[in-house]
């Protein structure tokens, strides 16, 4: 079945040889060990090239160094690219194209190649939990415009109804934050799970840009999520479409055949996330205005503002002493402009990591309560999201005091 056209630019960047990059090789290729699951290298194609074909075993092989069968899509050679291959005269400085988005896997699945740019690492230059969030909704999205169309989140048949998606849970598993200028490669895939949800799935993988096949990649997380559909008109959770769900069935039919799917494994059980108001100890509440630019083409409070509200009432010595791995958020309400949400937390007793192991750290939870809407109260405090946060301890030498609370 032919893909609807998805824009697809050829993006042109400026990096350092794969001489001066070599120390950033080994250490990404030993931080993790011998990782299960290691994409392969973001493919260079040039605009007049055809699609570059390779016998790829799934999203997921064992090998760290893999070529990759890719649906090629439409590749467009940015003016930038142009000028800079024109004015590159420094033989120490090459200019790499990358194909940023494609669809893999016979169409099972799609990949795009994320930079991390300025403005989304912290202090200590790496990217942020918002910013995986950011990338995770992004590579969603345009998986959705290479299957349905350009600016389509949905099937015809949903629009034609008045329907949309909607994140009713997301869980996200962090190994290793990538550092400014690294390139993030996200591939995603999604599921059915019966007439009224679908589970959709994301790895993730940083490179260290050197030439095949010298290419390292090493990961940097994993997430899944359930999606319900939603009556945008009337603002309530809906049925899927009886025409939509063969769709769906074949797609699912498809997406078992790929390799470590689903992507937190078979038996995979979402713990049961605690009501903070009956939690002793909670952390007095932040409050946030929603503002315009927190809102999202359906008029709501995007997902990934919700986060940055969350971690916004994290302690500021959690954040010296720890660092967050994992991300659990239910989403239970919606929140329009105006609204006034207080961001609640509190340490959890037990310490638990993804799978329930126990590690060298501290879980909290966490809650967004909508007090106001529009501005104006409107009696009991509307439970928005639920959450939990996961945190290492950060290796801390014996010679330094420990932080200040």
């Amino acid at each position: 079945m032919a893909v609807p056209a998805l824009a697809t630019a050829q993006t042109a960047t400026i990096r350092v040889s794969s001489r001066a990059r070599a120390p950033r090789a080994s250490a990404a290729s030993s931080s993790r060990g011998a990782s299960p699951t290691t994409p392969s290298s973001p493919v260079t194609m040039k605009a007049s090239s055809s699609a570059r074909a390779s016998a790829s075993s799934g999203p997921c092989a064992t090998s760290k160094v893999r070529p990759r069968s890719r649906t090629r899509l439409r590749a467009i050679e940015s003016d930038t690219a142009r000028s800079a291959k024109q004015h590159a005269v420094d033989t120490d400085l090459e200019v790499p194209e990358w194909h940023s988005r494609s669809l893999i896997e016979d169409g099972r699945a799609f990949t795009e190649t994320f930079p991390v740019r300025f403005d989304e690492v912290g202090p200590n230059k790496k990217t942020t939990m918002r910013t995986i969030a950011s990338m995770l909704q992004e590579c969603a999205c345009n998986h959705a415009q290479g299957i349905w169309g350009r600016s389509q989140a949905m099937p015809a048949d949903m629009k034609a109804q008045n329907l949309g998606w909607v994140c009713t849970r997301l869980h996200i598993v962090v190994d290793e934050y990538p550092a400014w200028g690294d390139m993030v490669e996200v591939r995603t895939w999604f599921d059915s799970q019966g007439k009224i949800a679908a589970r959709r799935d994301w790895d993730m993988y940083y490179c260290t840009g050197d030439e095949e096949p010298n290419e390292q990649c090493a990961s940097v997380g994993r997430a899944t999520s359930q999606w319900v559909a939603f009556n945008i008109a009337k603002r309530k959770l809906a049925r899927i479409p009886a025409t939509v769900i063969p769709q769906f069935r074949e797609q699912a039919r498809k997406t078992r055949a790929l390799k470590n799917t689903p992507v937190m494994g078979d038996d995979y059980d979402p713990d049961k996330l605690p009501d903070v108001r009956e939690m002793s100890g909670a952390i007095a509440p932040t409050t946030q205005s929603v503002r315009r630019n927190d809102l999202d083409m359906n008029g709501h409070v995007n997902n990934v503002v919700y986060t940055e509200w969350l971690l916004e009432a994290v302690p500021h010595y959690m954040w010296n002493e720890f660092e967050l791995t994992e991300l659990v958020l239910e989403f239970r309400e919606e929140c329009g402009y105006g609204d006034l949400v207080d961001a609640v937390s509190a340490n959890e007793k037990r310490v638990r990591t993804e799978f329930g192991q126990e590690n060298a750290g501290v879980s909290m939870a966490h809650m967004l309560l909508r007090k106001s809407k529009g501005g104006s109260g409107d009696g009991a405090p509307t439970e928005v999201v639920r959450a939990r946060t996961v945190w290492k301890a950060r290796p801390r030498s014996p010679d330094l005091p420990a932080p200040a609370r």
